[in-house]
């Protein structure tokens, strides 16, 4: 139990000093963080290293990295960003935008994270014109 307790309290130690940081606020939670991840790497894609990693994002959203790490594996599985890593560590992985704003659209990042389709919203996503916002839209 004691080892347990050890390794909780380890995980959790860089949010304990980082002092409060924004928390859910809403539904749709995820859907705003993937949104400001694209956001921040697409500014990134105009500086020299083309990529932040995940504590450079964290950091900039203000939001702690336990919250931001199943966004980002959704914006991986979607191959909207990717990984980047010049030496093979977890801790020097860059993450860069991969999708082209202007022709992809934003509908498969909502099914994932915002409104799943289903039985109940099939008329949503055939008649809501949802498929005709763009990434450039919202970034």
């Amino acid at each position: 139990m004691i080892v347990l307790l050890g390794a909780v309290i380890t995980a959790y130690l860089p949010s304990l000093l980082a002092g409060p940081r924004r928390r859910a606020t809403a539904h749709g939670w995820q859907f705003q963080l993937a949104v400001e991840v694209l956001q921040q790497l697409d500014a990134a894609r105009g500086t020299a290293r083309r990529g932040l990693d995940a504590t450079e994002l964290a950091d900039a959203m203000q939001v702690d990295l336990l919250q931001l790490e199943p966004v980002l594996q959704t914006l991986v599985q979607l191959d909207w960003i990717g990984r980047l890593n010049e030496i093979d560590d977890a801790v020097g992985t860059r993450y860069v935008l991969l999708a082209d704003p202007r022709s992809t659209a934003l509908e498969p990042l909502m099914r994932h994270l915002l409104l799943p389709a289903s039985e109940s919203t099939a008329g949503l996503w055939s008649s809501g014109r949802l498929s005709s916002i763009y990434l450039k839209d919202v970034i």
